[in-house]
């Protein structure tokens, strides 16, 4: 096998810091150079196609040449920078801010270009450090955030996101010849602890720089109640014709469950779902989005999608959605509800009761939402059907179907996420990139969604699990580009001949 090819070289006096997530990101791709040894010339980086540069302590600073980092990016190089040495060589002042307990640090996007792809002007991106170096979420009242003051922008330099807290730069590009510089807060963040609303995205602007991380992802800025997220999706359908949103029957607390519909029934179904366990929340936002691209571009990556009809449930368990509970209104799991394997599935409860993790009714599709959701399975008849959790990266396959099929868009998922973003594996375990790599495989009928629409002959049903189930927003870019690139995948081999 080709060895691969060094393309990024990390500069820093302690590179392991930052090059141990870049080995996951990147690997093989990158060359770690610690400059308090090793020296480095203008020749050495003409061979990399990035240059990230890391300065930790200032006694270190002198060691960095940056005349050669910039005589690099002039000649057309991308560079990442810490603000640090960047406002040293640019003569800026930097600054850095411990808070307290006064308010969480974040930058306020200022500019949406290739950097900032999934951001919009005006969003605030959580963006800290806490002083002990451990998860934010336990020493918030110990935070740091660093910043630089006077900049003027030009031409040539434009300020990227500024700071909540004092208005200071945390991000900016600056042009510099036929290539650039930019320069960013890389230091104040942690690693990105599972649900750390300063770190999560640590890696989100580097991936943009590098190869264009984010393709479809879109930040959302709050957390929305059902009904909120019921307004923003009629609001959506305003905007798109193609788009349209039904009501399909009532929910366990007897409020509707709607649905967004692109296309003619007709044509072959997808189905797409997400929350059918109500706490696992973040999918119905990148189903929102994923309805906003369709219908934005029927023809996406080529694709005709105008010979399929979706049907997208972004929200399967409104209640549980709202309450941030597993079970619906009457404690049930729906996700054991469906009338697949039912009587099967043994209780491994003392005393099996509503509000256990998986308690699955008083019988077969006892509950409303399963109703709802079988009985647009059976009137459809979908070719594919995707049902979104939030757990950790995994693709569950059902008891039957076209699993050589199912296998294609796993394939093709794997291949989409490649390189593209970095997480911790829930809760508090090692890091790895964002895949799709592992597959659990059905040992027989289950009462599980997917299981349902296989045994009414749906040949692609399966469940996708995600990391999520965070506190809030911080993580929407990464989750949202990850549903749209499943479900793209999905769509693909939908329109390919049986």
């Amino acid at each position: 096998m080709a060895r691969k090819r060094q393309t990024i070289l990390l500069l820093s006096d302690r590179p392991a810091l930052l090059g141990e997530h870049l080995d996951i990101l990147y690997p093989g791709r990158v060359r770690k150079l610690n400059i308090t040894s090793e020296k480095f010339s203008l020749r050495l980086l003409r061979e990399f196609k990035h240059v990230i540069t890391m300065v930790c302590s200032h006694e270190n600073l002198s060691r960095l040449n940056y005349k050669s980092v910039t005589a690099y990016a002039a000649g057309g190089g991308q560079v990442m920078s810490c603000l640090f040495e960047y406002a040293s060589n640019r003569g800026l002042q930097f600054s850095k801010t411990h808070v307290g307990d006064r308010v969480s640090p974040a930058m306020i996007i200022e500019v949406e270009n290739d950097i900032t792809r999934g951001y919009s002007v005006g969003d605030r991106v959580g963006w800290f450090g806490t002083v002990s170096g451990a998860a934010d979420n336990l020493y918030s009242n110990q935070m740091l955030q660093r910043q630089v003051t006077g900049v003027n922008e030009t031409e040539e330099v434009s300020i990227l996101a500024t700071s909540n807290i004092n208005g200071g730069t945390v991000m900016l590009e600056e042009k510099v010849g036929k290539g650039r510089i930019v320069a960013l807060d890389l230091l104040s963040p942690n690693r990105p602890f599972y649900n750390s609303p300063g770190g999560t995205n640590k890696f989100l602007f580097l991936g943009n720089l590098v190869n264009g991380a984010v393709r479809y992802g879109r930040h959302y800025p709050k957390r929305l109640s059902y009904d909120e997220f019921v307004e923003a999706m009629k609001a959506l359908a305003d905007e798109h014709s193609a788009l349209s949103i039904q009501p399909e029957g009532p929910c366990s607390d007897g409020r509707d469950m709607w649905s967004l519909n692109i296309g003619d029934e007709s044509n072959p179904t997808v189905y797409l779902g997400a929350a059918v366990h109500g706490w696992e929340w973040e999918n119905s936002y990148g189903l929102l989005r994923l309805a906003e691209v369709l219908s934005g571009n029927p023809k996406i990556e080529g694709m005709n999608t105008s010979r399929l009809h979706f049907k997208i449930m972004p929200v399967q368990n409104p209640w549980g959605f709202d309450h941030f509970t597993r079970q619906n209104a009457r404690g049930v799991d729906l996700n054991r509800n469906f009338d697949s394997g039912w009587n099967k599935l043994k209780d491994d409860q003392d005393v099996p009761l509503p509000w256990d993790f998986s308690y699955k009714g008083s019988r077969p599709a006892s509950e409303r939402e399963t109703q709802v959701i079988q009985g647009i399975i059976d009137r459809l008849a979908p070719r594919c059907v995707i049902d979104f959790h939030t757990a950790d990266y995994v693709l569950l396959h059902p008891y039957k179907g076209n699993l050589e099929r199912i296998e294609s868009i796993q394939q093709a998922i794997r291949r989409r996420l490649k390189n593209r973003y970095i997480c911790q594996r829930p809760y508090g375990g090692p890091y790895q990139q964002v895949n799709m790599d592992r597959v659990y495989e059905s040992k027989g009928p289950q009462p599980f969604l997917i299981d349902y629409a296989a045994r009414r002959g749906v040949p692609m049903a399966f469940l996708i699990e995600m990391s999520g189930n965070r506190d809030d927003v911080h993580g929407l870019v990464m989750d949202t580009d990850t549903v749209v690139e499943i479900c793209l995948a999905a769509i693909k081999e939908c329109l390919r001949p049986d």
